[in-house]
């Protein structure tokens, strides 16, 4: 069998509108074949209308119907880098905002961490994916989406405070110390978004050792529950 016929047969497998990494496709299944002669098969399918580019190194089988040839969407991206029930991936900024009612603001783009992306960064049409070499369980996704909010709390349009303490008291109860030491080295927080995750475990009399983390001598720009709850009244 040839190069081309055994690198289309590993694309076919894939359903149409389902997205295709390719780097990810040759360091996975094509490792044996030459680069170069993989990428000329991705360039040929590409011009042939096999597959449809949907930015550098990403793409999909096309859809054609009668209402015309259909790529790959949002939903479909979302899909491939969240992973079934949230297995690959966590979605931040306004699009996990907006799951909790904590603002009515949207935003076009989204902001999602991932462990299926082959790039540090990529942006597949609106979706921004940083690569993030972390397993997404309950407490894992629960703490970023945490972690995510108190980094950005001050800059989020509209916030519903009332909500924010009803959205932080559900995330802190998957508070694990080793969870968040994971998360912390992978994605690094600023110093004032550790102050206001340590003001949060003071005030629910969460054992922690965030401090170690902190300058005792200096004072961050940090959030306070008792604020939080005086506002949300």
């Amino acid at each position: 069998m040839n190069y081309s016929i055994m690198i289309k047969e590993k694309i076919n497998k894939y359903n149409e509108l389902e997205i295709i990494d390719a780097q990810q496709i040759y360091i996975n299944k094509c490792k044996d074949i030459p680069e170069q002669t993989f990428y000329k098969v991705i360039s040929r399918m590409t011009k042939s209308g096999e597959i449809e580019r949907l930015t550098k190194g990403i793409y999909c089988r096309p859809r054609v119907g009668r209402f015309g040839r259909m790529v790959s969407s949002e939903k479909h991206v979302l899909e491939h880098y969240l992973g079934e029930n949230g297995k690959s991936g966590v979605a931040v900024g306004y699009r996990m905002y907006n799951k909790y009612n904590l603002t009515t603001q949207i935003s076009k783009v989204i902001e999602v961490y991932s462990n299926k992306s082959a790039q540090e960064k990529k942006k597949v049409l609106n979706v921004e994916i940083k690569k993030v070499n972390l397993r997404f369980d309950s407490s894992t996704t629960k703490l970023i989406e945490l972690l995510d909010f108190l980094e950005n709390i001050n800059g989020i349009e509209d916030l519903n405070r009332k909500n924010a303490v009803l959205f932080i008291e559900d995330a802190i109860a998957f508070y694990q110390e080793k969870t968040f030491e994971k998360i912390n080295r992978t994605i690094g927080y600023k110093k004032s978004t550790i102050a206001s995750l340590r003001n949060v475990l003071d005030y629910y009399q969460i054992t922690h050792s965030v401090d170690k983390y902190l300058n005792a001598l200096s004072t961050y720009n940090s959030i306070r529950m008792e604020d939080l709850y005086e506002f949300a009244q």
